[in-house]
C-alpha cells in the first residue's frame, strides 16, 4: 500500500469579491454573504432593501446620478463609492456593474462586483513593498499582480497600454478577463495547482484585449507573501509574443518551402538529366567512326555542335542542384584515398575534346605524386570548371592552359593558368558572387555561362577546408589557385 503525500503552503485569502445584484427601481434582488456580513446582516436581510438603505445619506444624490446613468448604459468600472452598515459604520469600496438581459434583449437587472477599497490599498502597499516600484511601473514589459483568486489588484502602464484598458478598468477584474478563451482552461489549471504547492512555473499564454485581439504572451509569475509567509499572491511580467511567433511561423514556413523547393530541384534534375544520358551517349558513339561509321564534316560539326549543347545542359542542371545545397548548407563530402595522378589524367581527359576543338594546348605539372584523403568527385568539378573557363577565355590556336598540383604546409593546392583575355582588377573581388560574370559590354555574353560556376566552386573549396582565389590582368590571362585540406592517410 502506498500513500501519495503533497506538498501544501499556507495561503491567505484576499479581496473575496462581495456581489450584489440590483433589479431597474434600486431593490436588491440578490447577493453574496460577504456582501452581508460586512453591512452586518444576514442574506435574507438584505434581499428586498434598496441600495439607498446600504448608503450614506449625504451621497444619495450621487448614488441617484450613478444609477442613472447605468440604466442609460453609461460603463461603470471601478468607481470608489462609500457604504454604510448596519450599524452605521462607513466604508469605501470600488464598485464595477454589469448588466443581465431578458429574452427580450433589455437589461433587467445589475451585476454588481464591489471590492472592499481599505483591502485593495493594503495590498497594493504590500505589492509596493515586494518590489521595485519604479521599474515594475516604468518597465517596457507588461506587469501585474494577482491574488490567489486571479483577482487583479495592480498593473503598469504597458499592460493597460497593451490592452487598451483604463487602469481603474483592470484593477478588481480576474484574470480569465484578459484571457484568450483557448488559454482559460489552461491558466486555471495553472492557478490552481499554484495554490496548492505554491510552485510558480512560466507558460505560454494567449492574452485579449480590449479590442478582442488576441496575441500569444510568455507568462512569468513570482510569488507573494505577508509578513507571516503566507502565500497571497503572484506578480507576473508578461511578454508579448507576437513577434516572436510571427518570425517562428516565417521560419517554419521558409524551412517547408526550402524543403518543397529541394524536393523539386531534385526531382527535375533527374528528369532532365534522364533524357540527357542517351542524347550524349549516341553523340559521342556518333563521334567516333568505328563503332557506328564514318561521318563527313557537316554531319561531325551537326554531331559536335548536338554533344556540347547537351553537355553544357547538364553542366547547367549540375550546377543549379549545386548551388541549392550549398545555400542550405547540406552538401555533402565523400573523403577517400586517392591516386592523385589518376585523378588528373581524367580531368585532362574530361577537357581534352573542349580544348582541342579550339586548338589550345593543355599541360600538367604534378609536383605532389603519390595518394591523398580527399572528395574526388569535388575536387575534379571544380578543376573541370576552371579548365573550361580557362578553355572559354583563351583563344584559337594560340591558347594555353597550365595545371599545377603542390603541396604547401598541410594543404593542397591547385593552380590553374590560361593565356586569355584577364581579369580587370576592380572586378575580381565579385568574381565568386553567384550570378555575376566578369565581362564588359563589349563582351557580354560572348563567352556565354550562368556565372554560378565559381561561386559553386567558392563553397566546395571552403566546404573541404580551403580557400579559392585568383591573379590577373587584362590581356595577359588568368591563374586561379585554389587549396583543400586533404584528410589523413591510413597507415
Amino acid at each position: 500500500m502506498s500513500h501519495n503525500y503533497e506538498k501544501r503552503v499556507t495561503t491567505r485569502s484576499t479581496l473575496e469579491p462581495m456581489y450584489r445584484s440590483v433589479d431597474l427601481e434600486g431593490r436588491i434582488i440578490d447577493c453574496n454573504d460577504k456582501y452581508a456580513r460586512m453591512l452586518g446582516y444576514v442574506k435574507d436581510e438584505v434581499i428586498g432593501m434598496s441600495i439607498f438603505d446600504h448608503t450614506p445619506e449625504t451621497k444619495h444624490d450621487i448614488l441617484r446620478s450613478v444609477f442613472e446613468n447605468w440604466k442609460n448604459h453609461v460603463p461603470i468600472n471601478n468607481h470608489r463609492f462609500p457604504l454604510i452598515s448596519k450599524s452605521g459604520k462607513a466604508f469605501d469600496v470600488l464598485v464595477t456593474v454589469g448588466d443581465v438581459t431578458g429574452s427580450n434583449g433589455q437589461v433587467v437587472r445589475s451585476s454588481t462586483t464591489l471590492l472592499d477599497y481599505e483591502e485593495v490599498r493594503q495590498l497594493q502597499e504590500m505589492v509596493k513593498l515586494s518590489k521595485y516600484e519604479s521599474l515594475y511601473e516604468n518597465s517596457p514589459e507588461m506587469y501585474r499582480t494577482v491574488n490567489i483568486n486571479g483577482i487583479i489588484v495592480d498593473c503598469n502602464a504597458a499592460y493597460c497600454k497593451r490592452l487598451g484598458y483604463l487602469k481603474s478598468e483592470i484593477i478588481g477584474r480576474n484574470l480569465t478577463a484578459h484571457t484568450a478563451d483557448r488559454s482559460v482552461s489552461a491558466i486555471l489549471i495553472n492557478m490552481a495547482h499554484w495554490r496548492v504547492d505554491g510552485v510558480c512555473t512560466q507558460v505560454e499564454t494567449w492574452m485579449k484585449a480590449k479590442d478582442g485581439d488576441e496575441f500569444p504572451a510568455l507568462v512569468t509569475p513570482t510569488n507573494l507573501y505577508d509578513e507571516d509567509g503566507a502565500l497571497l499572491g503572484r506578480n507576473v511580467v508578461i511578454q508579448d509574443m507576437t513577434e516572436m511567433k510571427e518570425t517562428q511561423e516565417m521560419l517554419e514556413q521558409r524551412q517547408q518551402i526550402d524543403q518543397m523547393k529541394d524536393e523539386f530541384l531534385t526531382g527535375i534534375t533527374h528528369e532532365l538529366k534522364t533524357p540527357l544520358t542517351p542524347i550524349i551517349g549516341f553523340s559521342q558513339a556518333l563521334a567516333k567512326p568505328k563503332l557506328l561509321g564514318s561521318l563527313n564534316e557537316r554531319q561531325t560539326d551537326a554531331i559536335n555542335t548536338v554533344l556540347n549543347n547537351a553537355l553544357h545542359l547538364r553542366q547547367l542542371v549540375t550546377d543549379l542542384l549545386d548551388v541549392h545545397k550549398l545555400e542550405l548548407g547540406r552538401m555533402r563530402f565523400d573523403f577517400k584515398e586517392l591516386d592523385i595522378e589518376k585523378m588528373m589524367a581524367g580531368v585532362l581527359a574530361s577537357v581534352d575534346h573542349a580544348a582541342k576543338e579550339k586548338g589550345i594546348t593543355v599541360t600538367m605539372d604534378i609536383r605532389e605524386k603519390g595518394r591523398m584523403v580527399g572528395d574526388q568527385f569535388r575536387i575534379s568539378e571544380i578543376l573541370n570548371n576552371l579548365l573550361y573557363n580557362a578553355v572559354d577565355f583563351s583563344p584559337e590556336k594560340t591558347g594555353e592552359i597550365h595545371i599545377t598540383v603542390e603541396k604547401g604546409g598541410d594543404l593542397m593546392k591547385f593552380s590553374v593558368r590560361d593565356n586569355g583575355v584577364g581579369i580587370p582588377e576592380d572586378k575580381q573581388p565579385s568574381l565568386f558572387n553567384k550570378f555575376y560574370q566578369a565581362s564588359t559590354e563589349s563582351t557580354a555574353r560572348r563567352y556565354g555561362g550562368t556565372g554560378l560556376g565559381l561561386s559553386i566552386c567558392k563553397g566546395l573549396v571552403e566546404g573541404m577546408g580551403g580557400n579559392i582565389w585568383v591573379q590577373s590582368k587584362p590581356g595577359e590571362g588568368s591563374t586561379f589557385h585554389f587549396t583543400i585540406k586533404p584528410g589523413d592517410l591510413a597507415q
